[in-house]
């Protein structure tokens, strides 16, 4: 007999010898991917630490403007001028980024205390424009309009300010006011810009309207300098600032790309909307060129050399596959039906070549154990799986929407003391066989037994666009059928088996969890949590069925509903509304 190991060695040894060629070509395309993604983590990390700062900035701000205004509401009754300058002056003096700090009363005083011309000073009655005494007079806490203003240029010198309003109540018949706190935009600029080291990786920071907050460009800057206007993206002389601006106005933060002028720039866009009237861009930038250099001219060529070899080898390897492909089909023919879990032995024929022999022994052999393995999994998950495997669709992890269903006996644990191992391995066997009917008869998904519970979900791995109603529909069979059991037990003197279920839909990742020794397609996610919870909570409330509603939402039948309880479960901080069905 030929032996089929002489044939696969000299295909092997030619397809690794061509295959040797495209190391150094695949090092290379690695070595660009490698230098692109760390650019962008390095990035990304920019922006976040920013992002961060700009964060702590606000909570230090409001940290410090709520500790003036609970010291001058719990001060004086009459908010006295010396009073209001010595509670002030301290604040004024310690924080670099504030240029001025304004105490407006209801009756139209006002104390100003500030930074002049390098010292601290203050102003009693100092001129202010009507919107902020109608805003002060007419304010009060949590009315609105506290907060961050947008970026302006002051009137007086000329010079970028943001303000921020708070007002306070007075205690126990103390005068109440607003606060309006000035901060200096340019020194706010360097701060947020002292981490910039070149121009190739630069950081800035604008808001919707193109305001410059941060820019190299703006480092060291003199705090005192007089501006006409605010400066915009466009004053900058700044092609890729002003890019960048025009393509987030156009289309959106959503990009990591850009082309300015022949070059193209790795881009990271953080967005900050929560503290400001506008929302604020922080962006980090860095030429592709810089990080990849002549890289990109050596991959391409190496890529074209390797799809070359590539194809050179992968034609040696089909003719030489062609001389065992005749023998092997006899095997694959019995190996495709094992696509379905159908295992039939092959009848025995003997192959020219000894190793195909041995192979066909160990594939019988191979079916032995698989009669055994497929006791002990969902045959028709595994089934379906082959299937989506054969059609190239893969099993990958994923986030999606499911329903999921969780069983439990209520009071288990006194039915199961005392009886003997034997039997109470099959009353769960029994009682689940019950279970899992409704289940994989409505398409449902059994995950796994975890000791007397049962957990199954809908809407994986196939797609099922009424998969809530699937699940509940088998939820209200399950009722059923146990009723049914229980009516057989209780014939016999034996103890009913109260089944609780909980109901919930939310979207969970759903895949192949585990170790390479042992994976189980499973699901994993809060949303596996809640409805272990919503099942529990039957035991508190006397149901036997809780529904979320998000899983009432996802319903499409009519069903009658009927509200049950409301309750924060563990782990959530919204209440959630838990129904049955009758």
């Amino acid at each position: 007999m030929t032996s089929v190991r002489v044939v696969l060695t000299a295909g092997v040894a030619v397809f690794v010898l061509m295959v040797g060629g495209l190391v150094g070509g695949f090092s290379i395309w690695g070595g660009v991917q490698s230098a692109i993604e760390l650019t962008r983590s390095a990035q990304n990390k920019q922006t976040a630490m920013l992002f961060d700062e700009v964060k702590t900035f606000v909570n230090n701000l409001e940290n410090d403007i709520a500790i003036m205004a609970n010291v001058l509401s719990q001060g004086q009754k009459n908010l006295n001028n010396q009073f209001v300058i010595d509670t002030l002056t301290p604040f004024a003096s310690n924080k670099e980024h504030l240029k001025s700090i304004t105490l407006v009363r209801k009756n139209r005083t006002n104390v100003w205390v500030g930074e002049w011309k390098g010292e601290i000073t203050y102003e009693i009655n100092t001129e202010l424009d009507n919107e902020s005494y109608e805003i002060a007079i007419s304010g009060y806490p949590g009315d609105g309009s506290e907060g961050f203003d947008d970026v302006y240029i002051e009137s007086s010198e000329n010079r970028p300010l943001i303000s921020y309003t708070k007002h306070f109540s007075g205690c126990c018949g103390a005068e109440s006011g607003t606060l309006y706190l000035d901060m200096d935009l340019t020194t706010l600029s360097s701060i947020f810009s002292n981490n910039q080291k070149t121009y190739e990786h630069s950081v800035f920071v604008f808001d919707s309207s193109g305001a410059v907050i941060a820019h190299p460009s703006l480092i060291g800057e003199n705090p005192w300098k007089q501006y006409r206007r605010l400066v915009r993206v466009a004053d900058l002389n700044d092609p890729v600032a002003s890019a960048i601006y025009t393509k987030i106005r156009g289309k959106g933060a959503n990009f990591q790309d850009l082309e300015v002028q022949d070059e193209d720039w790795l881009v990271s866009v953080a967005v900050i909307s929560e503290f400001f009237d506008r929302p604020w861009y922080v962006i980090s930038v860095v030429p592709r060129s810089v990080v990849l250099g002549p890289m990109i001219d050596r991959a391409l060529l190496v890529g074209i050399i390797g799809l070359f070899v590539l194809f050179v080898a992968v034609a040696i390897a089909w003719t030489m596959g062609r001389s065992i492909s005749i023998p092997v089909s006899r095997l694959a023919l019995a190996a495709d039906a094992v696509r379905t879990l159908n295992i039939d032995m092959p009848a025995e024929r003997a192959s020219r070549f000894s190793e195909l022999n041995s192979a066909e022994q160990a594939f019988r052999a191979m079916l032995t154990g698989l009669e055994v393995f497929i006791r002990y999994v969902p045959k028709n998950l595994v089934r379906r799986l082959i299937q989506l495997e054969s059609k190239g669709r893969g099993v990958e992890a994923e986030e999606r929407e499911v329903t999921i269903l969780f069983t439990d006996i209520a009071g288990y644990t006194s039915i199961s003391d005392g009886m003997e191992p034997k039997a109470l391995a099959a009353l769960l066997n029994n009682y689940f066989e019950v279970l899992v009917q409704p289940v994989t008869a409505r398409g449902g998904t059994v995950d796994k037994f975890i000791g007397d519970a049962l957990m199954a979900f809908w809407n994986a791995p196939d797609e099922q666009e009424d998969h809530a109603d699937l699940a509940l529909t088998a939820a209200l069979e399950i009722q059923k059928v146990t009723q049914a059991f229980n009516n057989e037990r209780m014939a016999k003197g034996e103890k009913p088996l109260v089944t609780r279920i909980g109901v919930h839909t939310g979207r969970v990742l759903v895949g192949n969890i585990g170790a390479s020794e042992r994976m189980n397609y499973t699901i994993v996610g809060d949303a596996v949590n809640t409805t272990a919870r919503l099942e529990a909570l039957g035991k508190d409330i006397g149901e036997t069925l809780c529904i979320s509603s998000d899983a009432r939402e996802a319903a499409r039948a009519d069903y009658a509903w009927r509200e049950v309880h409301r309750v924060t479960l563990r782990g959530r901080s919204q209440e959630t509304q838990v129904y049955s069905i009758d």
